[in-house]
Protein backbone atom coordinates (compact mmCIF):
# COMPACT_ATOMS: atom_id res chain seq x y z
CA UNK A 1 0.00 0.00 0.00
CA UNK A 2 1.18 3.22 -1.05
CA UNK A 3 1.84 5.90 1.36
CA UNK A 4 1.71 9.98 0.26
CA UNK A 5 1.17 13.75 1.02
CA UNK A 6 -2.57 14.36 0.08
CA UNK A 7 -4.12 17.48 -0.63
CA UNK A 8 -7.52 16.17 -2.25
CA UNK A 9 -7.73 13.59 -4.77
CA UNK A 10 -4.82 14.55 -6.27
CA UNK A 11 -2.09 13.96 -4.05
CA UNK A 12 1.82 15.74 -3.56
CA UNK A 13 4.42 13.27 -2.84
CA UNK A 14 7.33 14.18 -0.39
CA UNK A 15 9.80 15.37 -3.78
CA UNK A 16 13.71 15.73 -2.58
CA UNK A 17 14.06 19.27 -2.02
CA UNK A 18 10.71 20.57 -2.13
CA UNK A 19 8.49 19.23 0.50
CA UNK A 20 9.85 18.49 4.30
CA UNK A 21 7.48 16.13 6.46
CA UNK A 22 6.48 17.10 10.08
CA UNK A 23 3.58 16.05 12.38
CA UNK A 24 0.61 17.27 13.69
CA UNK A 25 1.73 18.02 17.87
CA UNK A 26 -0.41 18.57 20.70
CA UNK A 27 1.02 20.86 23.96
CA UNK A 28 1.07 24.70 24.71
CA UNK A 29 1.26 27.14 22.00
CA UNK A 30 2.62 30.71 22.52
CA UNK A 31 2.16 33.69 20.63
CA UNK A 32 5.49 35.41 20.48
CA UNK A 33 5.88 39.23 18.97
CA UNK A 34 9.81 39.76 18.31
CA UNK A 35 9.71 44.01 18.13
CA UNK A 36 12.69 46.00 17.44
CA UNK A 37 14.18 49.39 17.71
CA UNK A 38 16.92 52.27 18.92
CA UNK A 39 17.50 53.75 22.06
CA UNK A 40 17.05 57.41 21.25
CA UNK A 41 18.10 60.80 23.33
CA UNK A 42 15.55 62.96 24.58
CA UNK A 43 14.91 66.22 25.97
CA UNK A 44 18.16 67.16 25.10
CA UNK A 45 19.98 70.50 26.21
CA UNK A 46 23.46 72.12 26.82
CA UNK A 47 25.07 72.97 29.89
CA UNK A 48 27.05 76.69 29.44
CA UNK A 49 29.64 78.66 31.80
CA UNK A 50 28.06 81.22 33.59
CA UNK A 51 31.92 83.38 34.23
CA UNK A 52 34.66 83.76 31.86
CA UNK A 53 37.25 81.53 33.67
CA UNK A 54 39.55 78.72 33.70
CA UNK A 55 38.62 74.96 33.42
CA UNK A 56 40.35 73.19 36.29
CA UNK A 57 39.36 69.91 36.01
CA UNK A 58 36.30 67.77 34.47
CA UNK A 59 35.04 65.39 36.86
CA UNK A 60 32.88 63.57 34.51
CA UNK A 61 33.06 60.92 30.99
CA UNK A 62 30.06 61.00 28.23
CA UNK A 63 27.63 58.37 27.97
CA UNK A 64 26.52 58.02 31.75
CA UNK A 65 24.32 59.26 34.12
CA UNK A 66 25.11 62.08 36.37
CA UNK A 67 22.63 63.89 39.57
CA UNK A 68 22.11 66.89 40.32
CA UNK A 69 24.60 66.89 43.05
CA UNK A 70 27.29 65.38 41.27
CA UNK A 71 29.85 68.11 39.81
CA UNK A 72 30.43 67.65 36.42
CA UNK A 73 33.89 70.44 36.26
CA UNK A 74 35.16 73.21 38.00
CA UNK A 75 36.11 76.68 36.75
CA UNK A 76 37.90 78.89 38.05
CA UNK A 77 38.12 82.78 37.25
CA UNK A 78 40.78 84.76 36.74
CA UNK A 79 42.27 85.84 40.37
CA UNK A 80 41.38 81.79 41.63
CA UNK A 81 43.56 80.70 38.41
CA UNK A 82 46.03 82.90 39.65
CA UNK A 83 46.39 81.61 43.54
CA UNK A 84 46.35 77.91 41.86
CA UNK A 85 49.01 78.83 39.54
CA UNK A 86 51.14 80.32 42.89
CA UNK A 87 50.46 77.47 44.88
CA UNK A 88 51.18 74.75 42.55
CA UNK A 89 49.13 71.79 42.10
CA UNK A 90 47.11 71.17 44.97
CA UNK A 91 43.98 69.41 45.31
CA UNK A 92 40.78 71.91 44.38
CA UNK A 93 38.51 71.05 47.12
CA UNK A 94 41.34 71.98 49.67
CA UNK A 95 41.70 75.00 47.63
CA UNK A 96 38.07 75.89 47.52
CA UNK A 97 37.70 74.96 51.45
CA UNK A 98 40.81 77.80 52.33
CA UNK A 99 38.89 80.36 49.83
CA UNK A 100 35.52 79.90 50.50
CA UNK A 101 34.73 82.74 51.41
CA UNK A 102 36.69 84.74 48.75
CA UNK A 103 36.80 83.15 46.06
CA UNK A 104 34.96 79.89 45.36
CA UNK A 105 35.51 77.60 42.00
CA UNK A 106 32.60 77.41 39.85
CA UNK A 107 31.26 74.31 39.72
CA UNK A 108 29.04 73.08 37.12
CA UNK A 109 26.29 70.57 37.37
CA UNK A 110 22.69 69.27 35.47
CA UNK A 111 19.95 71.21 36.36
CA UNK A 112 18.18 67.74 37.32
CA UNK A 113 19.57 63.44 36.79
CA UNK A 114 21.17 63.46 33.03
CA UNK A 115 22.69 61.45 30.59
CA UNK A 116 25.65 63.44 29.41
CA UNK A 117 26.19 63.08 25.63
CA UNK A 118 29.07 65.43 24.52
CA UNK A 119 32.28 67.35 26.72
CA UNK A 120 33.76 70.39 24.93
CA UNK A 121 36.12 70.60 28.09
CA UNK A 122 39.77 70.36 28.41
CA UNK A 123 41.85 70.62 31.31
CA UNK A 124 43.61 74.37 31.81
CA UNK A 125 41.35 75.88 28.77
CA UNK A 126 39.75 79.00 29.41
CA UNK A 127 36.22 79.51 28.65
CA UNK A 128 33.84 82.33 28.07
CA UNK A 129 30.33 83.15 29.46
CA UNK A 130 27.47 81.40 27.61
CA UNK A 131 30.22 78.83 26.16
CA UNK A 132 28.66 75.30 25.67
CA UNK A 133 30.56 73.05 27.97
CA UNK A 134 28.31 69.83 28.20
CA UNK A 135 25.75 68.12 25.80
CA UNK A 136 23.14 65.94 27.95
CA UNK A 137 19.83 64.66 27.97
CA UNK A 138 16.90 64.50 29.98
CA UNK A 139 15.64 61.06 29.06
CA UNK A 140 16.75 58.16 26.82
CA UNK A 141 13.78 55.97 25.16
CA UNK A 142 13.56 52.64 23.66
CA UNK A 143 11.57 53.11 20.82
CA UNK A 144 10.08 49.79 19.66
CA UNK A 145 8.72 49.21 16.05
CA UNK A 146 5.93 46.42 15.71
CA UNK A 147 5.34 44.78 12.45
CA UNK A 148 1.83 45.33 10.42
CA UNK A 149 1.03 41.23 11.16
CA UNK A 150 1.67 41.99 14.83
CA UNK A 151 -0.12 45.61 15.97
CA UNK A 152 -3.16 43.55 16.33
CA UNK A 153 -1.37 41.59 19.59
CA UNK A 154 0.14 44.84 21.18
CA UNK A 155 -1.47 46.36 24.07
CA UNK A 156 -0.38 49.15 26.74
CA UNK A 157 1.09 47.53 29.85
CA UNK A 158 1.91 43.88 28.31
CA UNK A 159 5.49 42.49 29.22
CA UNK A 160 8.81 43.28 27.49
CA UNK A 161 12.16 41.16 27.64
CA UNK A 162 15.27 42.88 25.92
CA UNK A 163 18.20 42.94 24.79
CA UNK A 164 21.20 44.77 22.63
CA UNK A 165 22.27 43.14 19.36
CA UNK A 166 25.45 43.06 20.17
CA UNK A 167 25.01 41.30 23.89
CA UNK A 168 22.25 38.94 23.45
CA UNK A 169 22.62 38.07 27.33
CA UNK A 170 22.14 41.25 28.51
CA UNK A 171 18.47 41.22 29.01
CA UNK A 172 15.92 43.47 30.38
CA UNK A 173 12.36 44.04 31.20
CA UNK A 174 9.72 46.46 30.58
CA UNK A 175 6.29 47.15 29.56
CA UNK A 176 4.67 48.63 26.73
CA UNK A 177 3.66 52.13 26.88
CA UNK A 178 2.11 54.62 24.55
CA UNK A 179 1.34 52.44 21.79
CA UNK A 180 0.28 54.00 18.36
CA UNK A 181 -0.73 52.70 15.38
CA UNK A 182 1.54 54.30 12.74
CA UNK A 183 -1.28 54.96 10.09
CA UNK A 184 -5.49 55.08 10.46
CA UNK A 185 -7.56 53.67 7.82
CA UNK A 186 -9.34 50.89 6.50
CA UNK A 187 -7.44 50.37 3.50
CA UNK A 188 -3.94 49.93 5.11
CA UNK A 189 -2.51 47.73 7.24
CA UNK A 190 -0.56 49.46 9.58
CA UNK A 191 2.37 48.89 11.86
CA UNK A 192 2.82 50.81 15.31
CA UNK A 193 5.38 51.83 17.97
CA UNK A 194 6.18 52.35 21.39
CA UNK A 195 8.63 53.67 23.58
CA UNK A 196 10.33 52.94 27.00
CA UNK A 197 11.83 55.33 29.13
CA UNK A 198 14.97 54.25 30.39
CA UNK A 199 16.48 54.97 33.94
CA UNK A 200 19.99 54.89 35.41
CA UNK A 201 20.09 51.38 36.47
CA UNK A 202 18.50 50.03 33.39
CA UNK A 203 19.36 51.46 30.07
CA UNK A 204 20.53 50.94 26.61
CA UNK A 205 23.47 53.94 24.96
CA UNK A 206 21.99 56.06 22.84
CA UNK A 207 21.63 54.91 18.82
CA UNK A 208 21.95 50.47 20.28
CA UNK A 209 20.28 48.69 18.18
CA UNK A 210 17.55 46.07 20.20
CA UNK A 211 15.77 43.50 19.77
CA UNK A 212 13.19 42.02 21.98
CA UNK A 213 9.83 39.77 22.29
CA UNK A 214 6.28 40.20 23.97
CA UNK A 215 4.06 37.35 24.61
CA UNK A 216 0.52 38.62 24.52
CA UNK A 217 -1.38 35.18 24.44
CA UNK A 218 -0.61 31.78 25.94
CA UNK A 219 -2.67 28.41 24.76
CA UNK A 220 -2.62 25.43 26.63
CA UNK A 221 -2.96 21.84 25.37
CA UNK A 222 -3.82 22.77 21.84
CA UNK A 223 -3.00 20.86 18.55
CA UNK A 224 -0.47 22.58 16.47
CA UNK A 225 1.38 22.40 12.94
CA UNK A 226 3.82 24.13 11.33
CA UNK A 227 2.80 27.43 9.72
CA UNK A 228 4.74 26.73 6.17
CA UNK A 229 2.40 23.64 6.28
CA UNK A 230 -0.62 25.56 5.80
CA UNK A 231 -2.35 26.67 2.30
CA UNK A 232 -4.68 29.67 2.00
CA UNK A 233 -6.96 28.78 -1.01
CA UNK A 234 -10.62 31.30 -1.83
CA UNK A 235 -10.12 32.36 2.36
CA UNK A 236 -10.30 28.67 3.58
CA UNK A 237 -6.80 27.23 4.72
CA UNK A 238 -5.66 23.63 4.27
CA UNK A 239 -3.30 21.61 5.64
CA UNK A 240 -1.56 18.58 3.51
CA UNK A 241 -1.63 15.20 5.53
CA UNK A 242 -0.77 11.98 4.86
CA UNK A 243 -2.97 9.19 3.62
CA UNK A 244 -2.99 5.56 2.55
CA UNK A 245 -4.12 4.72 -0.39
CA UNK A 246 -5.73 2.06 -2.81
CA UNK A 247 -6.55 1.79 -6.47
CA UNK A 248 -5.68 5.02 -8.65
CA UNK A 249 -7.90 5.98 -12.02
CA UNK A 250 -6.54 8.59 -14.40
CA UNK A 251 -9.29 10.73 -12.48
CA UNK A 252 -9.83 9.58 -8.98
CA UNK A 253 -8.01 7.53 -6.37
CA UNK A 254 -8.84 5.27 -3.50
CA UNK A 255 -8.77 6.57 0.01
CA UNK A 256 -8.15 4.15 2.75
CA UNK A 257 -7.07 5.91 5.88
CA UNK A 258 -6.00 8.87 6.70
CA UNK A 259 -9.01 11.34 6.02
CA UNK A 260 -12.57 10.91 6.89
CA UNK A 261 -15.63 11.15 4.11
CA UNK A 262 -17.06 14.74 3.05
CA UNK A 263 -14.26 16.36 4.16
CA UNK A 264 -12.78 20.06 2.17
CA UNK A 265 -9.38 19.41 0.38
CA UNK A 266 -7.78 21.55 -2.00
CA UNK A 267 -6.14 20.43 -5.73
CA UNK A 268 -3.70 22.16 -6.51
CA UNK A 269 -2.33 23.37 -10.19
CA UNK A 270 1.10 22.72 -11.68
CA UNK A 271 2.56 25.70 -10.68
CA UNK A 272 1.89 25.77 -6.93
CA UNK A 273 3.13 22.74 -6.48
CA UNK A 274 6.86 24.37 -6.80
CA UNK A 275 8.12 21.04 -7.50
CA UNK A 276 6.56 18.50 -5.49
CA UNK A 277 5.37 15.46 -7.41
CA UNK A 278 1.63 14.98 -8.33
CA UNK A 279 0.20 11.92 -7.71
CA UNK A 280 -1.04 9.80 -10.67
CA UNK A 281 -2.01 6.57 -12.31
CA UNK A 282 1.44 4.33 -13.57
CA UNK A 283 2.42 1.42 -14.68
CA UNK A 284 3.29 -1.13 -11.08
CA UNK A 285 7.00 -2.26 -12.20
CA UNK A 286 7.25 -4.69 -9.34
CA UNK A 287 3.58 -6.36 -10.27
CA UNK A 288 4.48 -7.12 -13.51
CA UNK A 289 7.80 -8.36 -12.97
CA UNK A 290 6.32 -10.59 -10.48
CA UNK A 291 3.86 -11.53 -12.77
CA UNK A 292 6.60 -12.56 -15.62
CA UNK A 293 8.09 -14.47 -12.91
CA UNK A 294 5.44 -16.72 -12.38
CA UNK A 295 4.80 -17.49 -15.92
CA UNK A 296 8.21 -18.24 -16.66
CA UNK A 297 7.67 -20.75 -13.70
CA UNK A 298 4.51 -22.12 -14.85
CA UNK A 299 6.34 -22.63 -18.46
CA UNK A 300 9.41 -24.19 -16.87
CA UNK A 301 7.48 -26.73 -14.78
CA UNK A 302 5.98 -28.35 -17.52
CA UNK A 303 8.73 -29.27 -19.40
CA UNK A 304 9.89 -29.05 -23.45
CA UNK A 305 6.86 -30.28 -25.41
CA UNK A 306 8.20 -32.97 -28.20
CA UNK A 307 5.60 -34.22 -30.73
CA UNK A 308 5.41 -38.03 -31.03
CA UNK A 309 6.93 -40.05 -33.85
CA UNK A 310 4.01 -41.41 -36.15
CA UNK A 311 3.44 -45.02 -35.92
CA UNK A 312 2.30 -47.11 -39.28
CA UNK A 313 -0.20 -49.24 -38.62
CA UNK A 314 -0.09 -52.64 -39.88
CA UNK A 315 -3.30 -53.95 -42.21
CA UNK A 316 -5.70 -56.27 -40.78
CA UNK A 317 -5.15 -59.01 -43.43
CA UNK A 318 -2.17 -59.75 -45.05
CA UNK A 319 -2.37 -60.32 -48.49
CA UNK A 320 -0.18 -62.41 -50.96
CA UNK A 321 1.67 -61.20 -53.98
CA UNK A 322 3.16 -64.08 -54.93
CA UNK A 323 0.28 -65.13 -57.15
CA UNK A 324 -0.03 -61.98 -59.03
CA UNK A 325 0.89 -62.17 -62.54
CA UNK A 326 2.22 -58.24 -63.80
CA UNK A 327 3.08 -59.72 -66.74
CA UNK A 328 6.59 -58.88 -69.30
CA UNK A 329 9.03 -56.92 -67.33
CA UNK A 330 9.41 -53.42 -69.14
CA UNK A 331 13.02 -53.35 -68.08
CA UNK A 332 13.93 -56.29 -68.66
CA UNK A 333 16.27 -57.62 -71.30
CA UNK A 334 14.81 -58.72 -74.17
Amino acid sequence: MKRILCAGLVFLAAHAGAAMPAKVKRGNLEIRVKVTGTVIADDIFRIKSTIEGRVESVLTSTYVWRGADQHLAFLAHKELAAMLDSKGAQNVDILEDRWQRVYRPTSARCPDTCFILKSFLKPKTWVRPESVMFEAASTLKLVARVRPEDASWIRDGQDLVFWPLNDPKRRLKGRVAKFILDIQGEKVTPGGTFTLLMSPDRYFNPGTEWEGEIVPMSKKDVLYVPTGALIREGGATYLPVRVSTGITTEGLTQITAGIEVNRDVLVLDDEQLKGSQRHRQEADLEALRAKARAQRGEEESAGPSIDPVPVKKKPKHAEVLDDIDYGEDPYGEP
